[in-house]
């Protein structure tokens, strides 16, 4: 069973789809206090931690799957478009994990405006550590909701996954 480090949590929507996937979540990572409410509800003995600024990989022991819709505001066409000069670019954040816990997998969500901000850095960076990844724009009316809404979706393992 893959164990999942959940960043970014929100309310536990990556978690609810990979634990019916088989995969277990073994901590989240919410900076919110009401998303943290309704996570200690539905997985009482999972681990919280608040800021993933602070999280180390050795608080949440080996995973191997990262997953997380880091903040879009650094990245989305409604708002300044700052990329790395916004304070709530936290891409590095979740690079940093996933060197501290060797995870073989990473699976993240982010908005469409990405695309033309940002990604470039994020795929780079993925290969830079040894990572095979590959975007999907998947929009929300591609799973029958009434808007569009696009989302950029990366996949990403490293070699070492592929052979398990």
């Amino acid at each position: 069973m893959m164990k999942v480090l959940d960043l970014f949590s929100g309310i536990g929507g990556f978690s609810l789809g990979l634990e019916r996937a088989g995969m277990q979540t073994v901590a989240f990572c919410e900076i919110e206090e009401y998303p943290r409410k309704v996570l200690r509800k539905h997985w009482p003995n999972v681990p919280i931690f608040e800021d993933v600024r602070k999280l180390k990989g050795e608080q949440v022991g080996p995973v191997e799957l990262i997953c997380g819709g880091y903040p879009c505001q650094p990245f989305s066409v409604a708002g300044e478009r700052r990329g790395k000069d916004d304070d709530r670019h936290l891409w590095p954040e979740v690079l940093r994990l996933l060197r501290e816990t060797n995870a073989p997998w990473f699976v993240g969500e982010n908005v469409a405006g990405h695309i033309s901000l940002g990604l470039d850095e994020v795929l780079s960076d993925l290969a830079n550590e040894g990572y095979a990844a590959q975007v999907f724009n998947i929009p929300a009316c591609a799973v029958n909701a009434h808007h569009r809404r696009e989302r950029i979706w990366i996949v990403a393992n490293t070699a070492s996954a592929q052979k398990r």
